[in-house]
């Protein structure tokens, strides 16, 4: 009798990963209706077509935004090293907020998005009309991603510890499948927008093999219907238009070549339709090198460069930023030395110096404000968008952004007065916003 073959089922990143719904809004459950019939009924639903069907993406409460899915596929990564056992255990809630943002400074409001994020999983689940292939057969299933999780209080002072617990068929079906084409988490965490993750993913599916450095992802002459299913769109297909599409495309492809180990490029086939070219330069994984300057800390890089800003013509320095992004890691040290007793000694007078425009600053404060909103949300351009912050100033003792009007500034100063001393640390100084240009 010869011997049957192991069934590992195929299961596209829907599944584990089903998270990645690429929205132009926070709130994607505005954007569907609750069913109103069916088993699914009382739910908001996003269906999406698969090879075996289709499969119902469902969620009670709202759908993942980026930050609960970067939530998921770091729990995934502990769940693997943790031999797939379905509870998953940290000492402390800040273990578990580190490990998702890999920073040092965790914040309230990074633990509330963490908290969230469980109680989204724990609402998002997947049905199956009879579309799941598992051991060679197609079969109705339904399940969700958590259970349950619960965090306890150690005492005062002391660590909460917190305990995931996962569904066993969630866990069953990752534990089972051949993943040899998942991405890594290190590549797909330098990644901000939805749709360049979803992209980035996508392109291993394509891939005929490991071996294969370059391939190509095809897209429909459809380009509506392409962009929905195989980027999970929830965008409202009346806005789909083909220069829209064509411009998130890009957009996202920009992204990852500038962050990641993948070179994509956007071409139109003689068909008079479109593909992607991908190329790998380097192993999944695989840290590319880093320019000492750019490990700096931003309240650092901002220093040098006013430093070498001021020093420029006496050094002989042209290109600052060529210059700074030149230097060996000592090099780096040494000036950062400099820069500090420069400001220390010589411009930290008691006397204000005349501002000077730095627009620089400008962008600083953006990726301040992306922090705050998880990325660039509405409420986000309401607040930071390139129309908003118009200018900035800096001297030696203040930093000063010029808004549209006044009424922003103070909008502005209100919803972050708790943070106005994070952002003199931030540029190290003091920090205003006014409405009124200073060379009016």
């Amino acid at each position: 009798m010869a011997e049957q073959k192991e069934n590992n089922p195929k299961i596209d990143h829907n599944i584990t990963l089903a998270g990645l719904l690429v929205t132009d809004a926070d709130q994607v459950s505005e954007k569907l209706e609750r069913e109103s019939s069916g088993l699914l009924k009382g739910l908001y639903v996003f269906r999406k077509k698969i090879p075996t069907g289709e499969v119902c993406i469902c969620n009670g409460a709202e759908f993942p935004n980026a930050e609960a899915v970067d939530l998921l596929l770091y729990l995934l990564v502990r769940l693997e090293e943790n031999d797939w056992n379905r509870e998953l255990t940290f000492k402390s809630l800040r273990e578990l907020v580190k490990g998702v943002y890999e920073v040092e400074n965790i914040g309230k409001t990074r633990t509330e998005q963490v908290k969230r994020g469980l109680v989204v999983w724990k609402n998002h689940s997947f049905y199956f009309p009879k579309s799941f292939l598992w051991e060679g057969k197609l079969i109705e299933i339904y399940f969700g991603v958590i259970e349950k999780f619960k965090i306890e209080t150690q005492g005062r002072g002391k660590p909460a510890k917190i305990t995931i617990v996962f569904n066993e068929d969630f866990i069953n079906i990752c534990k089972n499948t051949q993943w040899y084409r998942r991405p890594t988490w290190k590549e797909i965490r330098k990644l901000r927008k939805e749709i360049a993750k979803r992209l980035y993913m996508l392109a291993f599916e394509y891939r005929p093999s490991e071996r294969t450095e370059k391939w190509k992802i095809y897209i429909s002459k459809d380009l509506k219907d392409w962009y929905r299913n195989a980027l999970n769109s929830l965008a409202n297909p009346k806005y789909l238009k083909p220069y829209y599409v064509l411009k998130r495309l890009k957009g996202a492809i920009e992204e990852i070549n500038q962050k990641t180990n993948l070179r994509m490029e956007l071409q139109q086939t003689e068909e008079g339709n479109y593909c992607i070219t991908v190329e790998e330069i380097a192993p999944p994984g695989a840290e590319k090198v880093e320019i000492p300057f750019d490990r700096l800390s931003p309240e650092d890089k901002a220093l040098l460069v006013a430093y070498l800003e001021a020093v420029a013509g006496e050094k002989g320095i042209e290109n600052i930023w060529g210059f700074l992004r030149s230097m060996t890691t000592r090099q780096v040290q040494e000036w950062l030395e400099k820069a500090k007793q420069y400001f220390e000694s010589e411009v930290q007078t008691d006397e204000e110096t005349e501002p000077v425009e730095k627009p620089r600053l400008i962008e600083i404060l953006r990726e301040w404000g992306r922090k705050q909103f998880g990325g660039e949300t509405p409420l986000f351009r309401v607040y930071f968008g390139k129309d908003k912050i118009l200018k900035a100033y800096e001297t030696n003792k203040r930093v000063i952004f010029v808004c549209a009007d006044e009424i922003l500034a103070k909008l502005i100063l209100e919803r972050f007065e708790d943070k106005l001393s994070e952002l003199k640390e931030l540029f190290g100084k003091e920090v205003e916003f006014r409405g009124e240009d200073l060379e009016k």
